[in-house]
């Protein structure tokens, strides 16, 4: 089923059709794209229909693809992954839910398995509430993994970055994963395929002198466990070569059974181990904006929804006490307003109100005179209203 991504709602009747909204996709395990087209490309198909363009050019036909639901059925539903860890001396588990394998383009008869930039990769999990996992819940995928298959390197040429080689690696993957579908069919849980796109601190930190904004990738796990790729920032976020894979995680999770994030997670001072290894990771993401840095512009490249015109980002921490950060894009100069309201739709604070310019702008919120519990918030724009929820938990 299709899920909106901006809303539009009549002063005092808003609130309780956004918390219904949450409510609801807070707990699918699904992709919200549309059905597939019966007449939607096959992934051989979409893959020569791109071989020719530039990296932006094919960027972004693979984000209309996506997001028009050409998208094999498999990979739909997504499989939950549980980790723990002790902290403070309590048991503590998280549950959370992963594409059953690299995002592709296609049927369940013919896909094409297709390496992304962070930076696509990013704004398609903006737009599917997702995120990208980390190198512990990489691990933790391979581990879990019904079909382990040995990884297939091609000799480093120049080639390696264009859909030629993207498509020769496909196919090897493609026979491969074919001989254990009589015991494992399509849907379950399956690695050693593919590098994968990470969130890491390596983002940001200890930087190559010639790559300032890189892509971190990992993984690619041996049969007998060990990555063939250790964790690299060495690469520039405009890169992707055919042994990258986008393996999307729903952000919603469940922490001990109640509703979080994995933002929430690796960015909280306790809670990070259940799914880091690095320690908090305070930007989770490609392009982000610090956590705490008020009204501060990101620049270009900001994920838009469908409308194109603005993106409301989920707060983070969430849960929160008592305070949090807050970012928003918007894609051209104008007037907005970000408020708070409760669950009975009575306005709790606006917490910004004037003209902004193109980029992402970050604000704090401060709880700590509200009691705990959900609140919405929403970003007013010319043209629409879109529109979240967060939780203070004191």
């Amino acid at each position: 089923m299709f899920v909106p991504q901006t809303f539009s709602f009549q002063p005092g009747f808003w609130p309780i059709a956004v918390l219904m909204f949450f409510t609801l996709t807070a707990s699918s395990q699904t992709l919200p794209l549309p059905p597939r087209s019966s007449s939607a490309s096959t992934g051989d198909a979409f893959a020569e229909s791109v071989s020719s363009l530039s990296r932006a050019d094919r960027e972004e036909r693979v984000f209309q693809e996506v997001m028009a639901g050409n998208v094999p059925q498999f990979l739909r539903t997504l499989v939950p992954v549980s980790s723990r860890a002790t902290i403070g001396g309590a048991d503590r588990a998280v549950t959370w839910f992963v594409l059953p394998d690299y995002l592709a383009i296609g049927s369940d008869e013919n896909f094409f398995l297709m390496p992304l930039t962070p930076l696509l990769a990013q704004r398609l999990a903006d737009a599917l509430r997702c995120t990208m996992p980390t190198r512990k819940m990489v691990n933790a995928i391979y581990s879990n993994a019904a079909v382990k298959l040995a990884p297939q390197p091609i000799a480093p040429s120049a080639a390696m970055t264009t859909v030629p080689v993207f498509k020769q690696h496909n196919d090897s993957v493609r026979i491969q994963r074919a001989t254990t579908l009589a015991q494992y069919p399509l849907g379950l849980l399956v690695g050693g395929h593919k590098k994968d796109v990470i969130i890491s601190n390596s983002i940001v930190s200890n930087l190559k002198p010639a790559v300032p904004k890189p892509v971190v990738i990992y993984g690619w796990h041996q049969l007998n466990g060990t990555p063939i790729q250790p964790l690299y920032n060495g690469h520039g976020e405009t890169y992707a070569d055919y042994s990258h894979g986008i393996r999307l995680v729903q952000d919603s999770v469940t922490l001990d059974g109640v509703p979080a994030t994995v933002a929430s997670i690796v960015t909280d001072q306790t809670l990070w181990p259940l799914l880091s290894d690095e320690g908090v990771i305070p930007l989770p993401r490609y392009g982000a904006v610090p956590s705490g840095v008020e009204d501060t512009e990101w620049g270009e490249g900001a994920p838009f929804d469908a409308d194109g015109d603005a993106h409301l980002f989920q707060n983070a921490p969430n849960p929160f006490n008592p305070t949090t950060t807050i970012s928003f894009a918007v894609a051209r100069t104008e007037e907005v307003q970000l408020v708070v309201y409760d669950l009975l739709g009575r306005e709790v604070r606006t917490v910004l109100h004037g003209v902004r310019s193109p980029g992402v702008h970050s604000v704090v919120f401060d709880g700590s005179a509200l009691a705990s519990g959900p609140l919405v918030y929403t970003l007013q724009t010319h043209d629409a209203c879109t529109a979240r929820v967060m939780m203070l938990a004191k």
